[in-house]
């Protein structure tokens, strides 16, 4: 029985090559594959993938180059931008296990995948978080056990996120990642001093510590300073956040809110001005014009206060009124551009951007 390949990656394989020109493929499979091999180390990806779609479309799964077919699509995908395309065809190779020798090289390129856009129910619900995936190198196995325990974790597995987790070796980034939502899990039960010594001792390892993980810890902190009211240590965060992050707006508006809540006015207002920049456009945030109201509210500019909040239905009034009228999201357009930009809602409009462009 011949294996079904996914209709999208052969719709990937055909964008590629008639993009390029057309590839002249061999006609024998053998051939066709010792083709692919070499193109793939001469850096010719597209040529790479035209001749290893040549080889896989009429093979089996018991073929035994099959999955090195596949990982030579992948490859070459990769090579081409079709970081999605790559991504599912690791994912068969990783699923199958046919060839055990490649799983390392396939749980790699699932991990490089889980940087970017990615389509989380198919990589990591429906593989990384539940497969079975012992005997991997060290790194790649902290990986895997650190999706499996965060996933875990997601669910209210505690008991058995904390078994994933106890696996990671200890100093690794997995076993700092996996300290991070230990905090986040004390957090959600209110103990915030375990909470908080927690996040400093994650913090103090410095440089050791990946950046992305530093800037959450940080950040972190800063909340749990602006929920305790001390102002001064928060602002102090959120300001050595800003020099890592400053193209982040959410932080902007973090940083007004803890700066009139210490009641610096004056500040608060001269960031929400920044926030007017074209940079920050995609910006949803109701809020942003409401402490803006409330701000020239308590310097006593009652007539820019109400312009501020007249500001609000301006930005968002189309989507407000559908929200509150119950208009299904999917029929209003208003409420769909606001989710898109959201966010919880963000790494699925990523992902459907990521794939309007491969």
């Amino acid at each position: 029985m011949r294996a079904p390949l996914p209709l999208l990656l052969a719709f990937s394989v055909g964008c590629a090559l008639s993009g390029c020109g057309a590839v002249q493929v061999p006609a024998e499979r053998e051939d066709a594959f010792t083709a692919a091999v070499a193109a793939q180390r001469a850096g010719r990806p597209v040529e790479a993938m035209a001749a290893a779609y040549g080889y896989v479309r009429e093979a089996t799964v018991d073929d035994p180059r099959y999955d090195r077919a596949l990982r030579l699509l992948a490859l070459a995908a990769e090579d081409l931008g079709l970081r999605h395309a790559a991504s599912l065809w690791f994912l068969e190779v990783a699923r199958g296990r046919r060839a055990p020798a490649l799983l390392p090289e396939a749980i790699r390129g699932l991990q490089r995948a889980l940087q970017g856009p990615h389509d989380a129910d198919a990589l990591v619900t429906g593989y990384l978080a539940v497969a079975d995936i012992p005997g991997l190198p060290e790194d790649l196995q902290g990986f895997v056990d650190f999706q499996q325990g965060l996933h875990a974790a997601r669910q209210g597995l505690d008991d058995w996120a904390d078994t994933r987790f106890a696996r990671l070796p200890p100093g690794s980034q997995w076993a700092d990642r996996a300290e991070y939502v230990r905090a986040v899990r004390l957090v959600s039960v209110r103990a915030l001093p375990a909470a908080r010594a927690l996040l400093e001792r994650l913090l103090a390892r410095g440089e050791v510590l990946p950046r992305d993980l530093a800037l959450d810890v940080r950040r972190s902190l800063a909340r749990l300073d602006l929920h305790a009211g001390d102002f001064s240590s928060a602002i102090e965060h959120f300001r050595l956040l800003q020099a890592e992050a400053p193209g982040d707006p959410e932080l902007l508006l973090e940083m007004a809110w803890a700066h009139y809540q210490a009641g610096d006015t004056r500040r608060t207002l001269g960031l929400l001005l920044a926030l007017d920049a074209p940079i920050y456009s995609d910006l949803i945030a109701p809020d942003r014009f409401l402490l803006e109201a409330l701000a020239l509210r308590r310097l006593c500019q009652f007539s820019p206060a109400r312009a501020a909040a007249v500001r609000l239905d301006e930005a968002h009034g189309a989507a407000l009124r559908d929200l509150y009228a119950g208009v299904p999201a999917l029929r209003s357009p208003s409420l769909r551009v606001a989710a898109r930009r959201r966010p919880e809602v963000k790494p699925l409009s990523d992902l459907a951007q990521a794939l309007e462009a491969e």
